[in-house]
């Protein structure tokens, strides 16, 4: 069985090397973009805490020392790995511009807990080597100041994701649940994991060593997720949903005259059957028709569908249904491609659309 000094080992090499990575194996243009560019920095600090964390409990043995002295370690380094990862998120969320509230925050709580607990450990009359009550009463206080932090920290990110997610949903003609995903996940992991750290990192055995597995597994989830989105194309298509967000701004009423124009461009455009290819956006579709992004936006709004999506998987799913009649012998597969839809997202859809999946539509 893994102990804990052998997970102290393999966390160290592997945090240091995701640091490693994001701070100086990415292609340059990852490197030169505005926002990620810097926000690689915030969550290789984070790693890097957290690899320093886990060499100073390897050389120091502070774990088998005791747990007194392995949690005082463990908050002090924990608390400013945890805010700079939140940051480094923060960071993507808001396009770099983070208010100096949340800067302070963080680092606030921090000074706070550090400074109960190295003053108690310098004013305790108990050598650090021993268990000492005041050192375990300042941890306990410390690991509160934590849970603070990120349920602080907790209640931005999820709002910044929700907001992310409605922009690309609104944006793209299909759910892009690959875009933004991995960060709703991570965010929520995180949270969970917080509220079991006041309670966790005080137990020994085989209760810390699966609390050890948690955290770490959390981390380079986290971290490896943020990585693969910095180096591929989605941080460009999240930026664009969100730059149509911005510009299109909410709800606008539309004349009669505009509307009708709208409609009268949107049958002419479903006739062509453009619809069938894929990855269609708000932009292509509004400069399709000849109409401005906003007007089309709000003439989504303002029907049943709501948004592209729903209005593109409408006509899709029509397509399907007429395809699957007059081509008895197509595959779910085949008209699941023709009609520009993967064919997990096609049974989705079809479900959801018809109540029935494709498998059970009557051909005949």
């Amino acid at each position: 069985m893994i102990g804990i000094t052998e997970m102290q080992f393999g966390g160290m090499l592997t945090t240091a090397l995701l640091a490693l990575t994001l701070a100086f194996q990415l292609p340059r243009r990852v490197m030169k973009h505005k926002v990620y560019g810097k926000a690689r920095w915030l969550m290789a600090g984070g790693l890097a805490l957290l690899s320093a964390q886990f060499l100073l409990q390897y050389i120091g043995g502070y774990r088998q020392m005791g747990v007194t002295q392995a949690v005082f370690w463990n908050l002090l380094f924990f608390i400013p790995c945890s805010m700079s990862i939140n940051l480094a998120l923060l960071f993507v969320q808001m396009k770099g511009k983070l208010s100096w509230r949340r800067w302070c925050f963080g680092a606030i709580l921090y000074l706070i807990a550090a400074a109960i607990l190295v003053g108690t450990a310098i004013a305790d009359d108990i050598p650090f080597e021993e268990n000492s009550k005041a050192l375990r009463t300042a941890e306990y206080v410390g690991s509160l100041i934590f849970l603070l932090m990120q349920a602080h920290y907790f209640m931005f990110l999820y709002t910044g994701y929700r907001r992310m997610q409605q922009a690309v949903d609104e944006y793209f003609d299909h759910e892009r649940k690959d875009l933004l995903g991995w960060m709703g996940r991570s965010v929520t992991m995180l949270a969970i994991i917080t509220l079991f750290v006041p309670f966790a990192i005080f137990q020994e055995g085989w209760m810390l060593t699966l609390f050890a597995c948690a955290f770490f597994t959390i981390i380079y989830y986290c971290a490896s997720c943020f990585h693969s989105y910095g180096i591929s194309q989605d941080t460009q298509r999240v930026e664009e949903a969100e730059q149509s967000m911005e510009n299109d701004g909410t709800e606008i009423a539309l004349s009669d005259e505009d509307r009708e124009r709208i409609e009268r461009a949107a049958k002419r455009w479903a006739a062509t059957g453009r619809y069938l290819n894929g990855n269609q956006t708000l932009t292509t579709v509004a400069n399709d028709m000849d109409v401005q992004r906003y007007m089309l936006k709000a003439w989504l709004q303002q029907t049943k569908y709501g948004k592209l999506s729903n209005w593109i998987n409408k006509l899709r799913i029509e397509e399907a249904q007429r395809l699957m009649i007059a081509n008895p012998d197509w595959s779910i597969d085949a008209v699941a491609e023709h009609c520009g839809l993967s064919t997990s997202s096609f049974h989705r859809i079809f479900r959801q659309i018809t109540g029935i999946t494709p498998a059970k539509f009557p051909r005949k």
